[in-house]
């Protein structure tokens, strides 16, 4: 089952899948350069440029996986919980791990209601620079929204429950939303 950015479970099967992409090239790169070697009798040859070449994309893939592991995806309870709060037109989002220009953030849920977004972030840590990054790129775009990321879950789903906002969810800010995921 493929678990797309947004998805509950992303952060938890894209650090399984990174992991493996990096073992294969580093398996990879290992056999192709000691196979050569020892039929050759030397390590110069093709065998060894091609192993050296595989060392970018397994670089890249550990890059990624570097970038995935200090976060963990939401558990099936709290996803229930923010379900069960949620409204037809909602757009929500689990497991969100985005950049910007000066830094990685991330969010373990971000609900779209209207021109509100509640996000949650466990782990309590850049939360004004989550906010401020979203309402300055919105208004740069000019679509107006307000934002707030709660650090506790208690707060979060008083808000889900309490907010009463029916308006028309911005096409910019659902874009703006998959442009920043981190693939």
């Amino acid at each position: 089952m493929k678990i797309h950015k947004g998805e509950a479970g992303y952060i938890k099967k894209k650090k399984l899948i990174q992991t493996l992409v990096v073992v294969l090239f580093v398996a990879a790169g290992l056999s192709l350069f000691f196979i050569c070697r020892q039929v050759l009798g030397t390590s110069k040859n093709l065998g060894t440029v091609v192993a050296v070449l595989l060392t970018l994309p397994g670089a890249k893939a550990l890059v990624n996986l570097v970038l995935f592991l200090p976060y963990q995806s939401v558990t099936d309870e709290f996803k229930g919980k923010c379900d069960a709060l949620l409204k037809e037109s909602d757009r929500a989002y689990y497991d969100l791990v985005f950049t910007s220009p000066e830094r990685v953030m991330h969010l373990d849920f971000l609900a779209v209601r209207g021109t509100e977004a509640i996000g949650y972030s466990a782990d309590g840590k850049k939360e004004d620079k989550i906010e401020s990054y979203f309402m300055e790129t919105m208004k740069k775009q000019g679509v107006s929204i307000h934002m707030h990321v709660f650090k506790r879950e208690e707060e979060l789903l008083n808000r889900l429950s309490s907010c009463q906002n029916d308006d028309e969810v911005p096409t910019e800010l659902t874009e703006f939303i998959h442009t920043i995921l981190v693939k």
